[in-house]
């Protein structure tokens, strides 16, 4: 593949760029891209790093490195790239911030100071410690002598927390006497000591404590820092607003003063991780220390103009300045309305009914359509899920399976029960070759008799498992074997640590056996698995970086926004998030009880009288459907 002058390069599967974007994706500089819902964020990071390897600017060695903060977008941004650059893809590391982290950590364990190295086979804790276990924590561990005494036990969830990411990593590596709070200092010191010395088999490091022992790890060895920023000649953000304080410290560990030219991109509107500790001047902070260059997209691709104009009111809640954003496809007619019903189970047939005709009579796809919540997934579905099954719609909430789904080797796996399972699958043969190219090194070549005799022995082993009373744990570890568990650990950052990689593997394992005891087929146990002709249910959270025809966002009401009277901006920006994910019709509802914890309640829309304030200035009826 010849080389193409920067002056003739052009985007790559796409007919134009806007003229910012395509300034961005020229540009020799650091720059923050501020770019709203449906602005093509992902695409413009594809296409600028088809800019950069078509036309040599990054050559070999060099390489570039993009981070997102999900494994899916991660995921998703290094496919567009292999698309779109084919062999020079292999320059393009795309990676989860962790994943970078982490893999920082296991390649250069030894080079941390002694006091500070894990041991070498060490857990990642991927869920906190029960509040409670926090609190007893801190009681247990005083306070230094001269200091007043704390009493944990008056304190609230919230401060508990608080407190504890504050020891835990909110302070920057090793605790310096001169800069740290002398509270964090006891605290952090005693914390550390304790996790670097767990005995193995017990979870021992968190994610952000991994984020602050890669920066550690950097700022100690110079010439390993040098090495990564000799490779690495530009690197991508994705999703920047939601960085938190440890991982900008390892950001700035890693990049700070080199020669990469960092491109950053995000949208405050849509900041809605600062409850898990993400920076609320991130993109201040990143323009004065990279010297970075704004830029604003002003397109959304996405949704319909109604939608859009809806967006725009919503985002001046947010920033009053707002820019108005341009919808690009004028062909789509955008719709609203907010649904007001007695109850739960009305609100439930509503729905029933409404998507049984919209499958039925109008073509659509269940996963066409999303039901958002802003909490309480599982509780708030479960009227729509009696209703639902009672016209054969299947509805499932997604939050249980949406990481797991997202991990490559899952994908891997997935892909050989689809195609073991079904006379024929295009996309399952298209992403099993694709794998199998990667894993033995041989990308581009899906179509070798080499990938081709391997995916056949994959499927056979499986279809002969499957046949017989599956052991699913059994037959996972043999497709694995088959390609090797090396392979997978050398092409994946995320699976250095086997720990990590076995608990992935036995818990698709766990999942797919617990289906088939449910199903009366091996297909139907995988469908159900992969979503397929499935509705799904998430959260706000869940939601982000997705997108629907229809979004029915359930329950507009006082309970479920419990916390807007003390957070309203940023409930707001959830609200944001959750409107920006349609395409085409957006419905909110409002029922006059919900079930609770505490039993079925009156509901109350006084609080958040802001958010149906917008809504009624912008022409979006209330319907009474009592």
């Amino acid at each position: 593949m010849s080389r193409v002058r920067p002056e003739q390069w052009t985007p790559v599967d796409l007919g134009f760029l806007e003229p910012v974007a395509n300034q961005v994706v020229r540009s020799d500089c650091n720059a923050l891209v501020v770019a709203g819902p449906g602005a093509g964020k992902t695409e413009l990071l594809a296409q600028r790093a088809s800019f950069l390897l078509d036309t040599g600017i990054c050559g070999a060695p060099n390489r570039i490195l993009a981070i997102s903060f999900k494994r899916d977008a991660a995921k998703n941004l290094g496919e567009r790239v292999q698309r779109r650059c084919g062999d020079r893809s292999r320059q393009f590391d795309s990676l989860t911030l962790d994943a970078f982290a982490k893999s920082l950590v296991d390649r250069f364990l030894s080079a941390l100071p002694k006091d500070w190295r894990p041991l070498p086979r060490y857990e990642v804790m991927l869920r906190g410690l029960p509040t409670e276990e926090m609190r007893l924590w801190l009681e247990r561990a005083g306070v230094p002598e001269g200091q007043q005494r704390i009493e944990p036990q008056g304190w609230s969830n919230q401060q508990v927390r608080h407190v504890f990411d504050w020891l835990a990593h909110g302070e920057v590596l090793p605790y310096a006497e001169r800069t740290a709070h002398v509270l964090a200092r006891y605290w952090g010191l005693r914390w550390w000591r304790e996790r670097l010395t767990q005995p193995i088999g017990n979870p021992s490091l968190s994610f952000p404590m991994l984020n602050r022992l890669a920066a550690f790890l950097l700022r100690e060895n110079p010439k390993i820092a040098r090495a990564l920023r000799s490779t690495y000649s530009h690197v991508f953000l994705d999703e920047f607003q939601d960085t938190t304080a440890a991982q900008y410290d390892l950001i700035q560990a890693a990049f700070l003063g080199s020669n990469a030219v960092l491109t950053a991109v995000g949208d405050t509107k849509q900041r809605i991780m600062v409850w898990a500790g993400a920076k609320k001047d991130i993109f201040d902070v990143f323009s004065t220390d990279f010297q970075a260059v704004r830029h604003a997209l002003v397109s959304n691709f996405r949704s319909a103009p109604e939608l859009v104009r809806i967006q725009h009111l919503i985002a001046q809640m947010i920033e009053p300045d707002s820019e108005p954003v341009h919808a690009v496809n004028l062909t789509l007619t955008g719709t609203c309305e907010v649904l007001e019903f007695a109850n739960p189970e009305a609100e439930a047939e509503y729905f029933a009914e409404f998507i049984q005709r919209e499958i039925h009579m109008q073509g659509k796809n269940p996963r066409d359509f999303c039901i958002i919540v802003r909490q309480r997934t599982g509780d708030m579905i479960q009227q729509l899920l009696k209703a639902f099954a009672r016209r054969g719609i299947r509805l499932r909430d997604e939050s249980q399976l949406q990481d797991l789904l997202s991990e490559p080797v899952v994908k891997f796996q997935l892909a050989v029960y689809r195609l073991a399972t079904r006379p024929r699958d295009a996309e399952a043969w298209e992403i099993l070759t694709e794998e199998i190219a990667g894993l033995l090194g041989m990308e581009g070549d899906e179509g070798s008799t080499e990938v081709v005799t391997v995916a056949r022995e994959l499927l056979n082993r499986a279809r002969d498992r499957l046949r017989k009373e599956p052991n699913v744990k059994a037959l996972s570890s043999e497709l694995v074997s088959m390609v090797t568990e090396s392979a997978f650990r050398s092409r994946y950052r995320q699976y250095v640590s086997g720990e990590y990689f076995w608990e992935t593997v036995d818990l698709l394992a766990k999942t797919l056996q617990e289906r088939l005891e449910s199903y009366d087929s091996p297909k139907d146990a995988v469908d159900d698995i992969i979503g397929l002709d499935i509705m799904p249910a998430m959260t706000i959270h869940k939601s982000k970086g997705l997108e629907f025809h229809t979004v029915i966002f359930l329950g507009l009401e006082d309970s479920q926004w419990w916390n807007f009277a003390n957070e309203s901006e940023e409930e707001v920006r959830g609200f944001f998030v959750a409107f920006s994910r349609a395409k085409e019709r957006v419905i909110f509802t409002f029922s006059d009880v919900r079930d609770e914890r505490w039993g079925r309640r009156p509901q109350n829309k006084t609080q958040i009288g802001d958010l149906y304030t917008v809504l009624q200035n912008a022409g979006v009826p209330s319907i009474d459907c009592r």
